[in-house]
């Protein structure tokens, strides 16, 4: 599990947005176990990631279609959907609810809490079953309680998945086995959450700033 941290206008987003692909880089390279990502393969890696935005978008659909995103009715592997699910923390909370994976979300998932509409996001991201997870500023919305409880659900997937995660809280990293702390585009010091706390002033900033 590997953390990016720094302020606003570190080059966080842009970091990820190369690693994920979505920008090219202009000099320099991406590479992945020693492997040059290009247009040769640059497909064959963006499939094998999950990714969990800031702002989940829902469709007014079930459940188990907003898992199972841009799959047809017949398409969805139901299995698959509650194995997500699990992972994401989600499974008990649907098993309360009347129609439990057939449930409508409503516009914009508009009958669910922050908290839930995040888990969904997670649990699509984990439906194809991804060897990476990254998750963009993926608990900056929540409220510190629904955030811890969607970490936990995070921290469930550690050493099972790659996991990257950006965020602007330091609380959300605290876990991480890596945290790469970025200014001004850069990448300026790694190490762990109590090795930068020890050996770098803005971190220790951030840090009292929880």
């Amino acid at each position: 599990t590997v953390g990016i941290v720094g302020s606003t206008g570190a080059g966080k987003t842009t970091l990820i947005d190369l690693v994920l692909g979505l920008l090219v880089p202009e000099s320099g390279s991406i590479s992945l176990d020693s492997v040059e990502i290009n247009k040769h393969n640059i497909a064959a890696w963006q499939n094998s990631i999950g990714y969990v935005p800031q702002s989940i978008y829902l469709t007014d659909d079930t459940i188990e279609a907003n898992i199972a995103f841009a799959k047809s009715r017949d398409e969805i592997n139901i299995d698959k959907a509650i194995k997500a699910a699990k992972m994401a923390n989600l499974h008990e909370f649907i098993t309360t609810l009347p129609d439990q994976y057939k449930t409508f979300v409503g516009e914009r998932g508009v009958r669910l809490s922050g908290g839930q509409r995040q888990r969904i996001g997670i649990a699509r991201a984990l439906y194809h079953d991804p060897k990476v997870l990254v998750l963009d500023e993926a608990t900056s919305s929540l409220d510190g309680i629904t955030e811890n409880a969607i970490m936990d659900a995070i921290n469930n997937l550690s050493h099972k998945k790659t996991i990257i995660m950006i965020a602007h809280r330091l609380s959300t990293v605290k876990e991480c086995d890596l945290i790469h702390f970025m200014s001004n585009g850069e990448i300026i010091e790694s190490g762990t959450y109590q090795q930068l706390i020890s050996s770098n002033e803005e971190f220790k900033k951030m840090a009292r700033n929880l």
